[in-house]
């Protein structure tokens, strides 16, 4: 698997904003290192490692939104204020990043099915002879 060579799209034909497709191709970088030292990197993970980053842009479009405008809008016009729709885009991009994160095996609860795990070497300790059972 880790001989797959995934091309990187065009984030400044998909992006405008040179801020959103430089963020993209920071996280299109850590998520292909990731998946490489896992050892999960393969052809067939291109659209959903794409689609992961996108999420990833908007997430933080949408949170930067949010932590300067809160998550209530106020206005001068009506008394009580109205959900900020970034709000809602943030949380929706969120719930996609976890589910993809989880097919990629990029959350530490599906890593572990994802890849195989590393054991140490057993070392030798005292207690270990002296639980052993006598040989006569």
């Amino acid at each position: 698997m880790s001989d797959a060579t995934l091309s990187e799209p065009d984030w400044p034909s998909i992006y405008p904003d040179l801020a959103d497709s430089t963020e993209a191709a920071s996280q299109w970088g850590a998520v292909m290192a990731d998946l490489s030292a896992a050892g999960t990197l393969a052809d067939a993970n291109g659209h959903t490692v794409r689609r992961l980053v996108e999420f990833r842009v908007q997430y933080g479009k949408a949170a930067k939104h949010v932590a300067e405008h809160g998550a209530i809008l106020a206005s001068k016009r009506a008394k009580i204020g109205q959900w900020n729709p970034f709000w809602s885009a943030m949380q929706h991009a969120d719930t996609h990043i976890v589910v993809l994160e989880a097919k990629l095996g990029l959350d530490p609860l599906s890593r572990g099915k994802a890849t195989k795990v590393q054991r140490g070497k057993k070392k030798a300790r005292a207690a270990d002879a002296y639980l052993k059972p006598k040989s006569d």
